[in-house]
């Protein structure tokens, strides 16, 4: 079998299957779309144990590092100068964090922090840094979905032959 026909086979099976779990089951708290980010991080970054790592750390750094920032911009009033400038040395920290081999995926810590954004966006409004279950949630759903991109990678190869 074509290897890419593989992987749309195992793809779409693991991706129904999460779909499934994380929104049919919403006492676990999953972040279907969080999964997604992180599968297609795998698969950029290069798939294998090599792209399984660095999906999750330069995503989990990701959010980190944008956790950091809302909470900084919300603590200082939340104002847009100050969230612009603060989202300005995060993004330098991500070329700078680069340098070190399991966070060497810039592309992977913008998604990250995009996807933390996308989900907390209370951080911003000066919640106290109050941590609630989707900030816990995120960088779960997250290595989640990165372990599923690694699951189907494999069992797109066996498939292909």
């Amino acid at each position: 079998m074509d290897l890419v026909v593989a992987l749309g086979i195992s793809i779409g099976v693991l991706i129904a299957a999460w779909v499934y779990v994380a929104v049919g089951m919403p006492d676990l708290g999953l972040i279907v779309w969080a999964g997604i980010v992180a599968w297609a991080t795998f698969y950029a970054a290069g798939g294998g144990a090599d792209g399984l790592k660095k999906a999750i750390g330069s995503n989990l750094a990701g959010n980190f590092w944008a956790a950091v920032a809302l909470y900084v911009t919300g603590v200082l009033g939340g104002d847009v100068l100050t969230l612009s400038i603060a989202f300005g040395v995060v993004a330098f920290i991500f070329c700078l964090q680069s340098k070190i081999p399991l966070l060497a995926f810039i592309p992977g810590a913008f998604l990250g922090a995009a996807t933390w954004v996308g989900v907390d966006v209370a951080g911003a409004s000066g919640d106290g840094g109050v941590v609630d279950v989707a900030d816990v949630m995120i960088p779960v759903s997250m290595v989640v979905g990165a372990v599923l991109g690694f699951i189907s990678e494999a069992v797109g190869k066996k498939l292909a032959g």
